[in-house]
This record gives C-alpha cells, sequence and structure tokens, in this order.
C-alpha cells in the first residue's frame, strides 16, 4: 500500500528547507572581474605567437644556390632558406657598418654562385665544401661582394650545416675494435 502525503509530512519537509530570500551578491570590482578573460587573452596571444612562428619557418621555401640566383627579382626581399656549399678561400670575418660582427663567404652550386653574409651564429662544423642551408633574404649592394661580384648578396642570420654520415668509413678502425669487445652492436 502505498502513503499518500499529508499536509502535517508536507509541513515537516518544507520545515527544513529555507526558502527565504538570499541578499544579493556583491559584483566583482574592476580588477577581479576583468582578470579571467585577461588570463584567457594573454595565453591565446601566446599560442598565437607560437603557431606563428613555427608555421613561418615552416614555410620558408628551399632554394638551391642557381635556383635563387635565377629567381632574385622575384623573390625580392621575401625570407627564404638558401642551399649550397661554401666555396674554398672565401670565407672571412667582417664587421657590418654599424660594429656587429659576421661571416662573408660565397656559396655555390653548379657553377653559380651568391655572395652570403651571415650575422648569426656559424656552426662549429661549418666549412667549405660542407653543404650548408641559411635562412634570409637578397640584398642589392656592392659594399660585401667578394666573389660572385654581382650587385647582391644574401643576407643570412641563421645557418644549418649539413652532418655527414661518414663517421664508419673514417673511422673503421674504431668501430672494429668496438665490435671485438662487444660494445658496438
Amino acid at each position: 500500500m502505498s502513503e499518500v502525503a499529508t499536509d502535517e509530512g508536507a509541513e515537516e519537509i518544507s520545515g527544513s528547507l529555507d526558502l527565504s530570500p538570499r541578499a544579493p551578491r556583491v559584483a566583482r570590482s574592476g580588477w577581479r572581474r576583468w582578470a579571467p578573460a585577461l588570463v584567457v587573452a594573454l595565453v591565446m596571444v601566446m599560442i598565437g605567437f607560437v603557431l606563428w612562428r613555427a608555421l613561418a619557418d615552416a614555410t620558408l621555401v628551399f632554394r638551391e644556390v642557381d635556383d635563387a640566383v635565377e629567381r632574385r627579382l622575384e623573390l625580392g626581399d621575401d625570407r627564404f632558406r638558401m642551399i649550397g656549399s661554401p666555396v674554398s678561400g672565401s670565407i672571412q670575418e667582417i664587421h657590418l657598418t654599424d660594429g656587429r660582427p659576421a661571416v662573408a663567404f660565397a656559396v655555390v652550386i653548379d657553377d653559380v654562385v651568391a655572395d652570403v653574409v651571415h650575422t648569426g651564429g656559424v656552426s662549429d662544423q661549418f666549412q667549405p665544401e660542407v653543404p650548408v642551408v641559411i635562412d634570409g633574404r637578397w640584398v642589392q649592394s656592392n659594399e660585401f661582394g667578394n666573389i660572385a661580384q654581382d650587385g647582391w648578396y644574401f643576407a643570412s642570420d641563421r645557418m644549418l650545416v649539413k652532418h655527414d654520415n661518414d663517421y664508419r668509413v673514417n673511422n673503421t678502425e674504431r668501430i672494429n675494435e668496438a665490435e671485438e669487445r662487444g660494445q658496438y652492436q
């Protein structure tokens, strides 16, 4: 059998609940009200900046020296990555007109030469005839041309040097010794 709620039971239940109106909430002051929105906006700006830098680096076009020289006017002052091998005897340390140190050299592919002025860090592996990838843009000037002498140079600020896998070929004696000792897999 089901029990039917009586008025007395309803009074007992409602008597335990406080149904009186609450005092109105005090609105937050200016800084407290906007702080969460500012934090979210700051995080969004930081994420946007990181994505912009990642995409900017990922969208740099790779061009070999011969292609970059051929398309120099088309490229204008756009940034791109140029690939080439430093010419023997062309590497020299210089100082720019504003006093900053730089390295001037020429790169070549298929007998096409381009002058480079690099202001960023130089890799320990940087040497003549070892391929490099340099990020930068074309600058029209005769100031730093040393080999190409064509009135242009590539202003670079980032350098990557190709690492070869000649360890095994050049160090077969050490590899054989390691294999004999059981340390090389």
